[in-house]
Formats: C-alpha cells, sequence, structure tokens
C-alpha cells in the first residue's frame, strides 16, 4: 500500500483499487472493427469488472449507478448492456430481493473467457510475476521472560517478519 500511497497520495489510496486486467483495457485492439467497443461499451465493461470483487459473487450495479459513474444515461448504459450480452461479453442475471425485482447482476465468466482467449493470440512479451515469495520468519534476538507469571523458563524469541526479494 505505500507504494500506491506514494504515487496516487494517501486520500486516494485509502478508497481502495480495482483489478482491471490490462486485456480488458486492450480489448478494441484485439477485436474485428465490426465488433469494436463504443467508448460507453467499455467504460460499462470496467465499472462491472471493478465491481466485482470475488469469483463466485456476481457484481449487481444498478442502472442508474452504472449510468452515474460512466457520465452516460441510463437509457445508453441499458444499450451497452444489450450490446454487450449480443457480443456474448457477458450474461444478464435477474435478482429478487425478498420478493421484489432488485438490480441485476452480471455475470462475467464469458469476458473473462474471451480474455483468455485473447491472452493465447496474443502473448505478452513481458509478463508479471504472479507468484509472491514465500515471507519466512527470522530469528532475530532472544530475551529472557521477565514476568512472574511465566510457567517455562525457555527464553522468549522475538521474530521479524522478512521479506524476501524475488529479484
Amino acid at each position: 500500500m505505500n507504494d500506491i500511497a506514494e504515487k496516487w497520495g494517501r486520500p486516494v489510496a485509502e478508497r481502495g483499487f480495482a483489478q482491471i486486467p490490462n486485456y480488458l483495457l486492450l480489448l478494441n485492439q484485439f477485436l474485428g472493427r465490426e465488433n469494436r467497443l463504443a467508448p460507453v461499451e467499455l467504460l460499462v465493461l470496467i465499472q462491472l469488472a471493478g465491481s466485482w470483487w470475488r469469483k463466485g459473487e456476481l457484481p449487481f450495479p444498478s442502472m442508474r449507478t452504472l449510468a452515474t459513474r460512466c457520465g452516460a444515461s441510463e437509457r445508453q448504459v441499458h444499450r451497452a448492456i444489450g450490446r454487450l450480452e449480443a457480443l456474448g461479453l457477458l450474461k444478464r442475471v435477474s435478482r429478487r430481493s425478498k420478493g421484489i425485482i432488485a438490480s441485476n447482476a452480471y455475470n462475467l465468466e464469458p469476458l473473462v473467457d474471451i480474455l483468455g482467449e485473447v491472452a493465447k493470440a496474443f502473448p505478452n512479451e513481458f509478463p508479471r510475476k504472479l507468484d509472491r515469495p514465500v515471507v519466512s520468519l527470522e530469528k532475530t534476538e532472544t530475551a529472557p521472560s521477565t514476568t512472574a507469571d511465566d510457567d517455562d523458563s525457555a527464553p522468549r524469541v522475538r521474530r521479524r517478519r522478512r521479506r524476501i526479494d524475488p529479484d
């Protein structure tokens, strides 16, 4: 978080960040001219991806929320979602809350599959390391116990986390 706070400033970093795949940001360059997304369509996809926090829990922002976030009308967002569904990039899922119709949820698995195909067809020349190194615990010093309530006479071991640099 320190790198993010240093880069964007603490108030911005404290609000949080969404994970958006670079292949999604670059999607139009991999699509044929007839299937390229309009700016609102791409922005709706990015907003939905930013609302998808956990696999298995579908994002469900309302049309009004999406319209506000995209700077578009609800009608434009509705049309964009219809086209994204027609292109096979997402699936709308009806939701009910206590028997009342609620905002749609959006299944983004079709988008995940398509981005996987794009990644295969256009492999990344400079892939990032996804596996982080294991953090080990290292003995730093021992200190004798000083409280009278300690039952064992073994010295306490203070441990310090050490980050292993992957490079």
